[in-house]
């Protein structure tokens, strides 16, 4: 496959992809466009900003001739938001909300949301973010994508989670947790 991409370069591919779905630009094309890069990144050594401009302005490009038109920055966002994921995202929200509260307050020793108590709060926040994370985790694992990003060269997925990238979304947030008993016992 030639040279590996170098941090720059593939942080250049990377912003490309984000601006090619946020266009709506299919999966297999926004494939056959990131080999084109990092074809001629390998065949050139020319940086891709050099050779395609912004990966906003390339990505417009791209749009143009398969006749989508770009559009602006929060025009792109809504574009490509769902009512399932801003449901999903309410709900989520107010999970976290209720695991760290009820955290917090069983920590202090006091009572949570609403008079409930702590333990209950805490339990239900924890179960249906559970349950959210086994749906994306799932998901993410059937290839429910339903458009993944293929590299036309090897069918390999071209947008896989990473490793780093899934211990920094489970890490975070467990870390964020922890602060949360903590701080409750400190304010005993």
């Amino acid at each position: 496959m030639g040279k590996v991409l170098n941090s720059s370069e593939q942080a250049w591919s990377d912003a490309l992809l984000l601006q090619l779905r946020m266009l709506d630009v299919p999966g297999t094309r926004i494939g056959e466009v990131l080999a084109e890069v990092q074809s001629h990144v390998a065949e050139t050594g020319e940086h891709p900003r050099e050779a395609f401009g912004s990966p906003r302005e390339y990505a417009d490009q791209v749009a143009a001739a398969l006749g989508i038109r770009p559009a602006g920055t929060w025009a792109r966002i809504r574009g490509t938001l769902r009512g399932s994921d801003l449901l999903l995202a309410l709900v989520t929200g107010l999970a976290g909300f209720a695991l760290a509260d009820g955290l917090w307050t069983l920590a202090a020793g006091e009572t949570s949301l609403f008079g409930l108590p702590a333990w209950a709060v805490s339990g239900v926040g924890a179960l249906v973010l559970a349950a959210g994370t086994a749906r994306f985790v799932l998901a993410a694992n059937r290839g429910d994508d339903g458009d993944p990003v293929r590299d036309p060269r090897t069918g390999a997925d071209m947008a896989p989670f990473t490793r780093t990238q899934i211990a920094v979304l489970a890490g975070l947030p467990a870390l964020f947790l922890v602060m949360t008993v903590v701080g409750g016992l400190l304010s005993r």
